[in-house]
Order: structure tokens, then sequence, then C-alpha cells
């Protein structure tokens, strides 16, 4: 039961405000359901590959809350009807409801509301009142309901102005004036609407078409034999033509927006002859779309608990972004009876965009989607969009006479059935676009990000080649071919079921699109992709090889090898290939490594850029041994024999100043001495320079250590080594020299 309280009393009076009652009704979540009422059995639908409805939501209500400020007139005439500047609960929709819905407010209603927070007052602005009535048959038309304007989404707001004013010749206002103010609630977890609702980012509210059959019911709105009445469906319905399937885009769900539930179940019809295309004519355009499901609640709120509906009148809704939402309940993929178009809503569908479109049209984003779902609902029952359909008016005081046939086309805006500007003369004037869109364009083309490369730095790269892939809910026989082309021109021509392929692109930056054309000879392309083709290899300078300390033996020199990879775009791998493989930094400029000494040696090193290319480059080199024996002695050396010298031998000197001299021609050199706990120092000369003095001992015994290395520019040079008979540690162990060719 819906819990009705009365804000502003005073030990049992109402307090009145500018000569206004206010009233106050709390809705948790929507409105009481209505008791059952018997009835047929609802008509079956035509098997269809719709996509199933996920419940998305997390179950959880969302309280909605709507005011009314009864409003008296201020003449006895009643002509005339105001509301001063004041105060009010919080709410973010407003309307203008009456009594009887049979009758009109032959005049202008506008309002003035008070923002939240900044607490500034909006200009006056204008409540549509033509062609708002809603149902028109079944226990839905008989129940207690109210005449409304089209309300007026204003977003936070906590103060309300209004004035009603009949216009001559129009007679008196009618009786029963109340502004419904509506708060669309916030969902569990925001901290408040602020600029607009903050919604709960845990829910997923999007739901995508998968291709499988639809059920036949949702969870808020059961279908069975205690269903109302159905009016039979218009006689053109009944012929179903041999029309492609077009599937629904995907779809934010009742349970995604956070629903009420509805009053009643809903009555549903053989088939949906017409899409009749509302705007919602509550506001600007400029709104922010992640208000829209709080926006698609307060208009629900409104619907049923201002104006008595049994739900939503729409039964789909899109904002100018163009995210679409299931209206009423009953099932997307079913013929479900709305309260839309009043004398027409038996047989037919509407879709309402949210805003005002009396002058500029609908966005493309927007434009698409009603494309989509009209050529869904349509087709799912083989009406071509391009066509008409014959209608009969419903309604006793309709806009044509009762009971009359009248053509309409299968997608027609809301003033072809009913006497209103609906949907405005914007979006009026880009039907004949949508039904060409519908019947006989491409729909739903949507491109997905290019493969066969990678991203890097925000671009995404590619070899030469890119693969396109896309989806298309137009099915593919009505659908000739599909072209891949880079900036603009044609590259790939594929079949009308392709869903993806290769295409080759040029070195540099170039844009990707796919363009898919219809069998009618209409074309659609996608957005463009950006990719970067790159197919320049990278560059790696010519390797030189020195020499480092280590360990050495007749089988192994330590060397590094020295080189510089760049790119066009990025280095992304570099290796060593020979004559050992190794895994590099992706920055790298040397590789440590062995030979072996006396044959010729290849140097390899490879680099690879971010989307494959290689570049490589080596350097054959010879690394020798020069024995100790080969030195030229000054002063007394001592042969130490061992078989972990070099050669098995190594000369020992513990004199101050004696030397040892190795005579090379080559590009590195590196001596090799023996390392002991009792080592001492020694100076080294290069070409009879000196280049440094180095110490020998070592923790532990060490034999065959390159202990000091140099590469000077390739030609003959000398490296001596002088004793300098370290005070404890005098002696000095010298296995040798190695050096590069």
């Amino acid at each position: 039961m819906k819990q009705r309280q009365l804000v502003g009393v005073v030990a049992g009076t109402v307090v009145l405000v500018a000569g206004a009652a206010v009233v106050a009704l709390n809705l948790p979540g929507g409105s009481a359901k209505r008791a059952p009422q018997a009835a047929p059995a609802v008509a079956a639908e035509p098997v269809a590959d719709a996509e199933p409805v996920i419940d998305d939501g997390d179950g959880k209500a969302v309280a909605t809350s709507l005011h009314t400020l009864d409003i008296a007139p201020a003449d006895r005439a009643a002509r005339r009807a105001e509301v001063r500047k004041r105060g009010t609960e919080r709410f973010s929709l407003l309307g203008l409801t009456w009594s009887d819905p049979a009758l009109a407010v032959g005049g202008t209603v506008e309002v003035r509301t008070r923002a939240v927070g900044t607490g500034r007052w909006s200009r006056w602005q204008t409540l549509e009142t033509e062609g708002t009535r809603g149902p028109d048959s079944g226990a839905e038309a008989e129940g207690d309901l109210r005449g409304g304007s089209e309300p007026l989404w204003v977003g936070p707001s906590d103060g309300v102005a209004a004035r009603v004013v009949s216009a001559e010749g129009t007679g008196p206002l009618p009786a029963g004036l109340r502004l419904d103010l509506v708060d669309p609630g916030r969902t569990s977890g925001s901290g408040g609407q602020g600029g607009g609702l903050a919604l709960d980012p845990s829910d997923p509210v999007t739901v995508a078409p998968s291709g499988s059959a639809a059920p036949s019911t949702t969870p808020d709105a059961p279908a069975g034999p205690d269903a109302p009445a159905v009016s039979p469906a218009p006689a053109a319905a009944k012929a179903v033509a041999a029309v492609a399937r077009v599937p629904l885009p995907s779809y934010t769900s009742r349970a995604g927006w956070k629903a009420g539930p509805a009053r009643a179940e809903p009555a549903v019809a053989d088939s949906v002859a017409v899409m009749f295309v509302h705007h919602t004519a509550d506001g600007g355009n400029n709104y922010d779309c992640a208000d829209s499901p709080a926006h698609v609640r307060a208009i629900q709120t409104y619907q049923v608990e201002s104006q008595g509906w049994d739900d939503i009148g729409y039964n789909f809704l899109v904002d100018r972004c163009g995210t679409l939402f299931e209206g009423r309940g009953g099932g997307v993929d079913r013929a479900v009876v709305g309260a839309h178009t009043y004398g027409f809503n038996t047989g037919t569908a509407a879709i309402a965009v949210l805003g005002t479109y009396t002058t500029g049209g609908v966005s493309e984003a927007a434009r698409k989607v009603i494309s989509q779902v009209a050529a869904a609902r349509l087709t799912a029952y083989g009406f071509d969009p391009g066509t008409t359909a014959q209608l009969t008016e419903r309604a006793t005081d309709g806009k044509f006479p009762y009971l009359s046939e009248q053509t309409f086309q299968r997608i027609s805006g809301h003033r072809d059935g009913v006497a209103t500007e609906c949907p405005g003369d914007g979006l009026y004037g880009q039907l004949p676009a949508v039904r060409v869109e519908a019947s006989s364009r491409v729909l739903g083309l949507k491109a997905g990000a290019p493969s066969g490369g990678v991203s890097s730095g925000g671009k995404y790269y590619v070899k030469g080649r890119a693969t396109l892939s896309w989806s298309a809910a137009t099915p593919s026989a009505s659908i000739a071919r599909f072209e891949l082309l880079v900036d603009g021109a044609v590259r790939a021509t594929l079949a009308g079921t392709a869903r993806s392929g290769p295409v080759d692109v040029p070195s540099g930056t170039h844009r990707l699109q796919v363009r898919a054309t219809h069998v009618s000879g209409n074309a659609e392309t996608t957005a463009a992709a950006t990719v970067v083709s790159d197919v320049t290899l990278p560059v790696i300078s010519t390797p030189w090889l020195g020499l480092r300390t280590g360990t050495v033996s007749t089988t192994s020199v330590p060397v590094t090898v020295n080189f510089k990879a760049s790119d066009n775009v990025k280095v992304a791998w570099i290796g060593g290939t020979s004559p050992s493989t190794a895994t590099l930094s992706s920055t790298a400029t040397t590789w440590s490594t062995s030979a072996k000494p006396g044959p010729a040696v290849t140097f390899g090193v490879s680099a690879k850029d971010l989307v494959g290319n290689v570049g490589r480059t080596s350097v054959v080199r010879t690394t020798a041994l020069l024995a100790e024996t080969s030195a030229k002695r000054t002063g007394k050396w001592t042969t130490k024999s061992s078989g972990s010298h070099l050669n098995g031998k190594a000369l020992y000197s513990s004199k101050k100043n004696t030397k040892l001299t190795f005579t090379f021609t080559g590009r590195s050199a590196a001596l090799i001495v023996g390392r002991f706990k009792t080592s001492g120092k020694a100076t080294v000369y290069l070409d009879g320079k000196k280049v440094s003095t180095i110490d020998t001992r070592a923790g532990k015994t060490t034999y065959r250590q390159a202990v000091w290395t140099r590469s000077p520019a390739y030609g003959r040079h000398t490296v001596t080594i002088v004793v300098l008979a370290t005070s404890g540690r005098p002696g000095v162990t010298v296995d040798g020299l190695a050096y590069v060719k």
C-alpha cells in the first residue's frame, strides 16, 4: 500500500504556504501493484534471436519520493493560478497535474526552480501540456488517472515557483491543479546527487546482445493467465513479410536503472507494426548522461504516482550519448502495450529521447540507436521499416475519428498520431533519415581495435599489416560488401559475411576504417582508428671487442662486445647471437661474453623493434694469449710451476723495479696474474706511459686472473708491469698477456 504523509502538519492542521497546501508521498522504490485482473492468455511472440535480459542490478531498491503542492486558483474565474517562490523538499523533476485526464490546460504553464548547492533560481521554463495523455485501453485506461503536463528535468532542486494562465477563449483551468515534485533518489553508497546523480560504480548496467532467444518475461512484470485483456492487433500487422531480422543494440535494463515495480502486469499485443518516436520535452539537451538513470527513474515515478499509469509509458528511452534504456516492463522482445501515443498504443512501440528537440535534432549516437531499435522491433515481426502500416484509432477523443483506419509510416513521430508538437521539429525532421537508416543502411556497425601489432605510448604500431574486426546488427544477407580503408582509400574488399580481415598499411601514420555497403547501395563507415606502420629495421653500430677482467684459460677469454642500437620508434629487445646467445636489456650497449683464444670468432648482436622488425650486425675478431716466457725481463724473475697457471708456468718477482714487457699488435690487452693473500702491488705502463697501479692481493688464491685491461687503437703496443715490492707482501706472479688481434 502506498504510504501518504502530510508535510508541515501542526496539531493536525495542514500549513498553507502562499495559498498552497503541501502533501508528500514517500515511495520506496516505486508504487504498489494493483490486484491482478483476469484476462485471456497473452499472445506468443515469434521465435527470435534477441538477447536475454540480464538482471544486472545489485538487487537493492532506490527510494524515490513524490512531493505534491496543491495550487489554488488566484481568481474566481479560475483562469490563473500561482505559487510564489518557496522552499521544498529535494527534487529533480516536476510536472503539473490535474484531476480529469480528459481535460487540458488551454494556456501556459511556467515554472522556476532553485538549484541545490548554489541556491540560484532558474529562468522561467514552460511545461508542455498538449498530447500528454497515455493509456487508451484496458484496466490501465479505466484506473484513477490524472491529467498531466510533460515532466521537466531540472536536476537537484529545493525550491519552486509556478504560474498557470489559461488562454483567451479556453475556459477556466481544470480542477485539482497540483505541482508534482519527484526526487529519483540516490543509489546505495552515493554521496548525493550534487551536479548529477552519483551511481554506484559496482553496478553493471549495460546488457549486450548475444544472439540467443530472449525470455518472455522479466522479474518485475511476469506474464500469465491473469494478465489484462489484449486488444486485437492491427490487421496489417498479421501479414509477416520475409525481412531479415535486426537485433537490439546494447541497453540498460530496468534493474540497471533501478526501476520501481509496475502497478500491474502489462498487456501484450500480437506484434509491433509501428515505432513511434518521442522526445521527453523535459528540459535542455546539455544534461550529464551520468544522470540519465535517475532521469528515467523520475519519469517513471511521475507517470505512475502523479498520473496513475501502471508503469513508465515508453517502451524504450535513449539519452543524447546513445545509451539505450529498457522502458515499460514485460520484455524488450515482446509487443508490450505502452502508454505513449494516445489512441495507438496497441500493436506499436515507442522510444523517447531524453531532452527537447523543438529546433535542433538529436545526436548521431541517439539517432543510430533509434534506427536500430526501430529496425529490431519491426523486423522481429517481418516488417520492413521503410514501408507503411494501417492502424486503428482506439481513442474516442483522439486526433482521428474513433475506429477509423489510418496509414502510418512504420517509423512515425508522436505528432502523427496525436495532436502534439512531439517529438519536436528538429527530431521529426530527422525521421526520414531514420527510416532510410533502419531499412536500407547497415545498422550497428562498430569496429574493434586493430590487431596484429602492439600499443605503446598511446599509439598502435603494426609491421606493414593490420587486422581489423567489426560487428554489424544488419544481417549479412542485406550487406553487399565490406571495404577496408586506409586514409579513405579502399585497400581490401570482403564479402558481407566477413567480420574481420587483414589490410596492408604503408610505412607511416595512417587512419583505418571499415565501410559497409547495404544491398540498397547505402554505405556506413566506422570511426577511424589511427595506426603507425613501421617497416624500418633497427640500426646497430658495428661492434667493437674489448677484453674484460675475469678468469682466463686456454679455452676462454672474458670479452665485452660494445655496440649501440637505435630505432625510428623504439628498440624493444636486444640479444647476443654469436658466439653464444643472450637476452639483454632493450637499452643495453654492452654484452659480456667470452671467446676461445686462437681461431677467429664471429660476435653477433640483434635488435628488435616494437612490431618485430629485426636488425642484425656482427664483427669477426681473434683473441690470443702471450705466455710469460714471451715477455722481456728486467731484474730477477723466478719461474713457478703449477697446473693452475697458463701452460703450467708463471713468473714471480719480489724485487722492487723488476719488469716484464709484453709486445703485441692488436686493439685490446689484459694482464693475467695469480692472486694470493701475500701478493703485492705493481705499476702498469702502456707504450711507455704509466697508466695504472694494480694490487694483486686476494682473500683467497686464484689463478689466471685478468686484473688490468685497456683497449687502445689498433697497432703495435707494449705493456710493462713493474714490481713495487709492497711491504709485507712484495711478490707479484705474472701468467701472461691476452690481447685482441
